[in-house]
């Protein structure tokens, strides 16, 4: 593993958070290489950072992989460690957060709820887990320890399961959710490019979207350039998962969506019905 560490959270950067977790890793393993993904997940919110982490990281070198965003500190949530077929750990709360990342990373292979504090940070403060027990479990894991050795092994299926599942086809559409919008008002889904092909678009086609009260015809294309400034498109995002937005604009300014709401992709014969 090289001695890497990436970090995860939403604790921002104007207060000591993020460096005193920091301290608390190179205190156990002055070699550690910690690599920031994101402190700026919007606090609490679960699934960006749950969106964040899984593209991110099969991107990035085998590690262990801390994630902090904890609405539940100091409750009997878990702690968990996570083994991932790819040979990654992941490191965090059990709330769905860590889960769509080991999906990514090959599938999480082994999973343990903390238990042996002799691995902690002492005392343990009810609202600091990120520094007095993920930080030093994750240094504790960048130097060898094997997390049964920190843990104890549980059903990686009792886990709290990721903030969404995959689209659910049916009746010739494909009917999604918005997992996560991006800093261009790009509204990402739990859909996939093969889904779409399953209904019969090809590149080129102009594609309905059933969005709210509304619908919104789209290009399904590459990339922005492909379309005219100011009209919507449907693509596969960066990080393998379809996305809809609008050229040189917001498609969540325009239509008002948020993560949470769906998005219909109707197939051929249901945008037929429609002209």
């Amino acid at each position: 593993m090289d001695n890497l560490i990436t970090f995860t959270s939403d604790f921002g950067t104007s207060e000591e958070w993020v460096s005193v977790v920091k301290g608390v890793i190179l205190s156990i393993n002055p070699e550690a290489s910690i690599l920031d993904i994101s402190h700026h997940i919007p606090p609490f919110d679960i699934g960006k950072g749950a969106f964040v982490l899984a593209a991110a990281l099969p991107n990035l070198p085998v590690g262990v992989h801390l994630a902090v965003v904890d609405p539940g500190v100091g409750t009997r949530r878990l702690a968990v460690a996570l083994a991932c077929e790819r040979g990654d750990f992941l490191v965090g709360p059990d709330n769905g957060l860590l889960v769509p990342a080991g999906e990514r990373l090959g599938g999480i292979t082994r999973a343990y709820f903390l238990e042996d504090s002799d691995f902690f940070r002492h005392p343990v403060h009810p609202t600091f887990h990120a520094r007095d027990i993920f930080a030093p479990v994750a240094a504790h894991l960048s130097l060898g320890v094997d997390p049964s050795e920190i843990g104890v092994s549980m059903d990686a299926g009792d886990l709290v399961p990721a903030p969404w599942g995959k689209a659910k086809e049916g009746e010739g559409a494909v009917y999604a959710t918005v997992i996560d919008v991006d800093r261009f008002g790009s509204l990402r889904l739990n859909a996939y490019p093969e889904q779409v092909r399953g209904l019969g678009w090809r590149l080129g086609d102009k594609v309905l979207l059933g969005m709210g009260e509304g619908e919104v015809r789209a290009s399904l294309v590459s990339t922005f350039g492909d379309v005219e400034a100011g009209e919507a498109l449907l693509f596969e995002d960066s990080s393998g998962v379809l996305a809809a937005g609008v050229s040189g604009g917001s498609l969540a300014a325009r239509t008002g969506s948020r993560p949470g709401d769906t998005v219909i992709i109707y197939g051929p014969s249901a945008v037929e019905g429609r002209r």
